[in-house]
């Protein structure tokens, strides 16, 4: 009986023990589950974050900003296109003959066609050749601010960029200059007469002071209101660039 009695005893504690070891296996795996569960959870938001951390740096991978206290008043020793009170001034400090500003042209030129046509940016190109590497930047920059006195210097300054693989390394690129101002409408009598008289030299000599005064010293230099940035980059970067202050400009 006793021997019985024990096997009793036995078979109860084994079933007890069998009971807390069904229940601490449901616990484990509700922690299981749930731990599973928040490990998931905190590998999608990381995934979430990398992922826009990546396209940030990817958009701004080419960035390297800095700023610059632009005064207004100093436009006018550039070429200005949009309206005057655009929420945002995109600035270019460029060299007509300069190749990696050749490359960027078609970016600005899309963001003319987006932002400064639409009426959003006022943009002002800046002369600020190089000359002691580009020996034609000067009287090419000369030439399209002679055509700014019969109202076609934006079409003069995609003109030459344009061509500037014909015309860069020329001993003398008048006739070249001469024949694309023909071809959009400019009196070639008046523009040599300008140029001989040296008319827009010194607008082109203070442009690039200014530009030397900012500090500046490569080509293509463009700027958001005050953020600059020397080198071209992707037209996401650029547009990024102007986004984010059109939008703080709405938010004040």
């Amino acid at each position: 009986m006793q021997q019985h009695h024990n096997s009793g005893h036995e078979r109860e504690h084994v079933h007890v023990h069998a009971q807390h070891y069904e229940q601490d296996k449901t616990n484990s795996r509700i922690w299981l589950y749930g731990g599973l569960a928040l490990l998931i959870v905190a590998l999608v938001y990381s995934a979430v974050l990398l992922f826009h951390a990546k396209a940030r740096s990817a958009a701004g991978a080419n960035l390297e900003l800095v700023q610059i206290q632009f005064d207004p008043s100093h436009d006018d020793m550039g070429v200005a296109i949009g309206p005057a009170n655009a929420p945002v001034t995109v600035r270019e400090f460029a060299d007509f003959q300069c190749p990696a500003c050749g490359g960027f042209e078609p970016i600005m030129q899309q963001m003319r066609k987006e932002y400064v046509d639409t009426g959003k940016v006022r943009f002002v190109f800046f002369d600020y050749p190089l000359e002691d590497l580009h020996k034609n930047s000067v009287i090419a920059a000369q030439f399209a601010r002679c055509a700014a006195d019969q109202n076609k210097y934006w079409q003069m300054h995609d003109a030459l960029y344009a061509n500037q693989a014909q015309w860069g390394d020329m001993k003398d690129p008048m006739n070249a200059f001469l024949g694309y101002g023909d071809k959009i409408g400019l009196d070639g009598s008046r523009m040599l007469g300008c140029i001989r008289a040296g008319a827009t030299h010194q607008d082109v000599v203070r442009s690039e002071a200014y530009g030397d005064q900012l500090g500046l010293h490569a080509t293509p230099t463009f700027a958001v209101n005050g953020e600059a940035n020397v080198g071209g980059v992707a037209y996401a970067d650029l547009k990024g660039l102007i986004d984010e202050q059109l939008a703080a400009n709405v938010q004040h």
